[in-house]
């Protein structure tokens, strides 16, 4: 049975019988081919569906005819979703003899379920007493697929592959819902370089969610779960490539799912969570660059991810700074003179600034530019182009040591100022506090490799020194964003107010900035 068939879509026709192991990877995408195969998964809009076969990277590549076959699903589960609570999916494929799978909802592991990839499969049984641990009684329809399925054979350069289009809708109560899904199976960097081809011709969209979780999701009329949420941690017993592909899967999911919400957002959390997301990303890749560029070949990949990685955060920092002031400085300006012209007027510019921001990030997230971004980064896990560009010794060595070099490294460059930060310059502190960020984002990912409270006990502590250096550097930025409103004499009394408030409000932080560091600097690394 394919991964293809079995696991994302559950309908599609059996004729192949290759096994596609998603959690298996290649080292770039033009490098030279394993023997395995993956399955890739893609959405795209439905009135794509025709053209995306026609395109000549497709004919190139097509072995024998165009097979089409009708394709439908039903999932099950209890009135009160017990299923889907814990996380599965119980499907009765009816384009297959009534074949009934059990497969996840949402990523048990980090290497469990890569972006882009198909969820896996949990059991396969051509009845549905065939599986087991599943509730005997009380199990109902709770979301139906119906559509059809176009199949193509693939020639590609490390073997034979296929291409699965499956068209269709999710029905509902009172309206369906259309779904188009593009499957991609072929030896994993033969997949992902085809992939990056067709997404040039036709903009593919890397799922949030399996169609199943989709389904279930539109049945019950709610979105579908994060696949992953926050900081990636790491378990313990990783190789450096291994964790490398964690922290990427992890933020990829995180980046991917924020970045839905952030076009059409009335709250400043998705651009926050996203920014976070992205920050967190540049550091691993700043962290694991010593290894990715350590071999004889090039590490373009990186260089260009870092790029437009370094873009992305540049156009959410824009819209972030604006949500702060307004929130946090605006907030108490306007508490405090609840009635001034001036202040209002210096406000509502500011909330001008906030919207052409948004509306700068949402063109973005509907570019092309984004698209491409959004793929490749999907991609990086499986195809893992690192182990191209590094040393192999490298990469198959224990996360854990190569976590406490760099660790290490990192610690040296934020304590280079010494034990006191009082009289510090401000172009100092505000490095200090880049380096403090720097640390902290590699602690949280690396922490779980060694476990223990010392570990929690010394992110907490590097969390309260990176939080003060913060309120620091507000009143800078403050400042920054006051010289983007200029204007007349009321213009420039207002941003005096705020400039006046954002110094008070850094003096009051500085003064605990000490404390913190000398807190931070008694604690013992805990990878020592």
């Amino acid at each position: 049975m394919t991964n293809r068939s079995r696991v994302e879509l559950n309908a599609l026709p059996p004729e192949s019988d290759s096994q596609a192991d998603p959690a298996q990877t290649a080292s770039g995408f033009n490098d030279t081919p394993r023997t395995h195969e993956v399955t890739l998964v893609f959405e795209l809009d439905a009135r794509d569906a025709p053209r995306l076969l026609r395109l000549p990277a497709l004919q190139a590549r097509r072995t024998g005819a165009l097979r089409i076959s009708a394709a439908g699903c039903i999932w099950h589960d209890t009135a009160d979703h017990a299923l889907a609570t814990k996380g599965l999916a119980l499907c009765q494929d009816t384009g297959r003899a009534g074949v009934w799978r059990l497969e996840r909802l949402t990523p048990a592991g980090p290497l469990d379920w890569l972006p882009a990839t198909c969820s896996p499969l949990l059991a396969e049984a051509d009845t549905f007493g065939g599986l087991q641990d599943l509730p005997q009684d009380g199990l109902v329809p709770a979301a139906a697929f119906t559509g059809k399925c176009r199949s193509l054979g693939l020639q590609l350069d490390g073997g034979p592959g296929r291409i699965d289009l499956l068209d269709g809708a999710i029905r509902g109560v009172t309206h369906d819902q259309p779904a188009c899904r593009m499957l991609l199976t072929g030896p994993p960097a033969d997949a992902a370089g085809l992939a990056t081809e067709l997404a040039a011709a036709v903009r593919l969209r890397v799922p949030r969610e399996s169609l199943a979780a989709s389904a279930l999701a539109f049945a019950r009329g709610r979105m579908a779960p994060a696949r992953r949420t926050g900081a990636p941690s790491l378990p313990p017993g990783l190789t450096v490539s291994d964790a490398l592909a964690c922290v990427i899967a992890h933020l990829a999911d995180v980046i991917l799912h924020w970045s839905d919400l952030v076009p059409d957002a009335s709250a400043p959390e998705p651009v926050h969570q996203m920014r976070v997301a992205v920050r967190r990303l540049r550091s691993a890749l700043s962290v694991f660059r010593r290894a990715a560029v350590s071999g004889e070949g090039g590490a373009d990949w990186l260089f260009d991810l870092s790029a437009a990685l370094r873009d992305l955060a540049a156009r959410l920092g824009i819209a972030r700074d604006w949500d702060v002031f307004i929130g946090e400085t605006g907030a108490e300006i306007q508490a405090v003179f609840p009635a001034d012209r001036r202040i209002g007027l210096l406000l509502t510019a500011a909330s001008r600034k906030r919207v052409a921001a948004y509306a700068g990030l949402a063109a973005y997230m509907a570019s092309q530019e984004w698209a491409m971004l959004s793929l490749n980064l999907a991609l990086l896990p499986t195809v893992r182009p690192w182990e191209r560009t590094g040393s192999p010794d490298v990469f198959a060595a224990a996360a854990r040591l190569y976590a406490a070099h760099a660790l290490d490294r990192r610690l040296k460059r934020l304590l280079a100022p010494g034990v006191d930060l009082s009289g510090l310059p401000a172009a100092e502190l505000h490095e200090t506090r880049k380096q403090a960020k720097r640390l902290r984002y590699a602690t949280e990912f690396f922490a779980p490799l060694f476990g223990g409270k010392a570990a929690r006990k010394y992110v907490a502590k590097l969390a309260d020194l990176q939080e003060v250096l913060g309120k620091v550097n507000d009143a800078a930025v403050a400042g920054h964003l006051m010289g983007q409103l200029a204007g007349g004499a009321d213009r420039a009394f207002a941003a005096g107010v705020v400039q006046g408030f954002g110094a008070a409000r850094g003096l009051r932080a500085a003064a605990k900035v000490q404390h913190a560091w000398a807190r931070f600097t008694r604690a013992s690394p805990f990878w020592d």
